[in-house]
């Protein structure tokens, strides 16, 4: 090679390739989705791109197996329309990232799972239905917009109502 000129050389044009081929593929899982609150009718999945959710409701990605130092559960009852709706499993888990909210579920019984950092935390029905993915505020839960009634314990409850241990929680709305 003279001074002042550069060629390449086979080699360092391959390397070059595969360099340009590896920086342009991407490793691990695809970028979330966005996290779009759903407004209409029920059966409402668990959303598949959690961690969208998960930074939506405002929780830090914790590991799959993070279970923090007081870990409790409690039970939600959804109905619309005077139906049961079903509480998937899987809401607030991202299982292709390995990551979840304090608050998730892990069956379909309606039990969720509050696993915060620390025992001051206090997670709301609110950022649970974020979590799930569905749109609820004070007056609708999806397009739900009539009557919609919060108890705890068979007691009612402001719509935001914190997520206590061992209760029993209840959302109820007409279209």
């Amino acid at each position: 090679m003279r001074a002042g000129r550069w060629r390449p050389s086979v080699a360092t044009a391959a390397v070059l390739l595969v360099c340009g081929v590896l920086a342009g593929c991407q490793v691990g899982p695809a970028a979330p989705a966005a996290a779009e609150l759903r407004t209409g009718a029920p059966p409402w999945d668990a959303p598949r791109d959690a961690v969208s959710y998960i930074d939506k409701a405002g929780f830090e990605r914790l590991p799959l197996d993070f279970s923090g130092p007081s870990p409790y559960t409690l039970t939600i009852a959804v109905t619309v329309d005077g139906r049961p709706v079903q509480v998937p499993a899987g809401i607030g888990v991202d299982k292709l990232r390995a990551e979840q909210a304090a608050v998730h579920t892990h069956t379909t019984d309606g039990q969720v799972w509050v696993e915060a950092k620390t025992a001051a935390e206090k997670p709301t029905l609110a950022q649970f239905f974020t979590l799930w993915g569905v749109r609820y505020d004070a007056k609708c839960l999806a397009d739900a917009c009539h009557d919609l009634l919060v108890t705890v314990d068979g007691k009612p409850a402001p719509w935001d109502t914190p997520l206590a241990r061992n209760s029993h929680v209840t959302v109820s709305a007409r279209t």
